[in-house]
């Protein structure tokens, strides 16, 4: 990872300053908070609103407000967004959170071949990230070269004085497809992972020095073949994953309603060595009004700079 950009001396004593009051305040001892959160459409489409078929029609104000409530419960300083529609829709949730106290002085949405669902990234000042997109991973499926629909975000973050990790944020194609060849799109899914997981090999060739995070919605199990492509390569062990759970112990992320199904998609991977370093404390948000704002919950981690 690079360098942490240099600063004349009194800025970076007063920014580090800042920074250590910051957390302290926040958690009671200096701890780097990180969330993912699918946001269920934040963007323009067709959609039913008030039992009225509307064209092309904004994420509804209620929908946005619980989100908003959701971020502002848990107040991460880093949160990665997937299914948001472009830049001006992460400015508008930017400006929204600033108005009700949680103030983001940067983002960034990745433009890939998607461009109606995309990823996006809100952080503070107090950090010093560097994004880095990938949108050329590609893979072969049934004999025709694909692309990874989304894109794979990287997020190099440091503090003052601090080179801290390499976050990797992604969106995993969903079951739905229309090709029969392809049942619940299980198999680009798990070429979509293979892709992304060679792209960080790549970047990360000290894979088992390198303290990284991969989080996001990746759509499957934890047994299943795509989530496999992150934690091995051969005999060599990858990712694993962060335990998290809500306040009731329970561990599902996405509820989909047709089939009142509770599933666990939403996951946080570390790379080996990262809990001995950040000793990190995760957390699924709690919320009995969740589905009024998105099916998914949004998926926090706690990381310590002492």
């Amino acid at each position: 990872m690079p360098g942490i950009r240099s600063l004349a001396t009194s800025r970076l004593l007063l920014v580090a300053l800042v920074w250590t009051i910051s957390l302290s305040a926040t958690y009671g001892e200096p701890r780097l908070r990180v969330a993912t959160y699918n946001l269920r459409n934040y963007l323009c489409m067709d959609r039913v609103v008030e039992g009225e078929f509307r064209v092309d029609y904004p994420k509804p104000e209620a929908e946005k407000e619980r989100i908003r409530q959701t971020i502002l419960s848990v107040r991460p300083d880093i949160l990665v967004v997937q299914e948001i529609g472009g830049d001006a829709m992460l400015e508008e949730l930017q400006l929204d959170l600033a108005r009700e106290g949680l103030r983001y002085h940067h983002r960034y949405v990745l433009v890939a071949d998607d461009s109606t669902r995309m990823l996006g990234a809100l952080w503070k000042e107090e950090l010093q990230v560097q994004p880095v997109p990938h949108v050329d991973l590609e893979f072969s499926l049934f004999g025709e070269q694909r692309k990874v629909k989304r894109g794979l975000l990287e997020l190099q973050i440091s503090a003052p004085g601090q080179e801290l990790l390499s976050l990797f944020t992604l969106h995993l194609k969903s079951k739905y497809t229309s090709d029969k060849r392809d049942y619940q799109s299980e198999e680009r899914r798990a070429r979509e992972a293979e892709a992304a997981r060679d792209r960080i090999l790549d970047r990360c060739p000290n894979f088992s020095e390198s303290r990284l995070l991969l989080m996001g919605d990746l759509n499957d199990y934890r047994s299943s073949a795509p989530l496999r492509r992150f934690l091995s390569k051969g005999d060599e062990q990858l990712f694993s994953i962060l335990e998290a759970k809500d306040e009731s112990g329970l561990v599902w992320t996405h509820f989909y309603r047709k089939d009142a199904a509770y599933t666990l998609i939403d996951y946080i991977l570390v790379s080996p060595g990262f809990e001995e370093t950040y000793a990190p404390r995760s957390g699924i948000h709690q919320d009995p009004d969740f589905f009024a704002g998105s099916d998914h919950r949004l998926v926090w981690v706690d990381l310590s700079l002492n």
